[in-house]
């Protein structure tokens, strides 16, 4: 075995010594501190650059001045009308409430404005329902449809071809899709 130098051997206990454990090394628990630290400057920082955003985004609003007799009519009601395809009938519904079936008066509860025939919708009976409607409103160009989700799309579309033309009169051209009513 050859002889080392005393460097070698104080290389080698230096190298081969077993380093000693601090307290805080020696507990099972794991130190959050330096993770709270990274958390609460993260927090500093999207505070301060919300409180840069809201300061830039603000939105510059008038509210009207209150004025004595103003002497102008009050708005006419709109009218919202909406159509609802579902399983058993359609129901046609607005502002003052369900048409009854014959779009005559309206009427309260689970009515069905114009009831299925049989298996098949009763599109004709539906313009016509419309086409009274739009003679109590010819300014009005809005209609809302919207469907059971149990009613096939085919329906959806041939609800709107209904809706807005009768013959070459032109009922309510601008259609808006809605969610179901489930």
């Amino acid at each position: 075995m050859p002889k080392l130098t005393s460097k070698q051997r104080k290389y080698i206990r230096k190298k081969s010594k077993v380093p000693e454990l601090g307290p805080d090394e020696t507990d099972d628990e794991l130190n959050i501190i330096p993770f709270l630290d990274v958390v609460v400057n993260i927090i500093m920082f999207l505070l301060m650059s919300m409180a840069a955003v809201a300061y830039f985004s603000q939105v510059e609003a008038s509210l009207p001045s209150l004025g004595r007799g103003s002497g102008g009519a009050p708005p006419e009601p709109s009218l919202n009308l909406n159509v609802t395809v579902a399983q058993n009938g359609i129901i046609v519904a607005g502002s003052g409430g369900k048409l009854a079936p014959g779009c005559t008066e309206t009427a309260s509860g689970r009515v069905m404005t114009v009831p299925k025939i049989g298996s098949d919708y009763n599109w004709e009976a539906l313009t016509a329902c419309v086409a009274q409607v739009k003679r109590e409103f010819p300014d009005e160009t809005k209609v809302t449809i919207s469907g059971d989700p149990l009613v096939t799309y085919q329906d959806i579309i041939s609800a709107m071809d209904a809706v807005r033309n009768k013959d070459s009169d032109v009922l309510f051209p601008d259609v808006l899709l809605s969610a179901g009513v489930r």
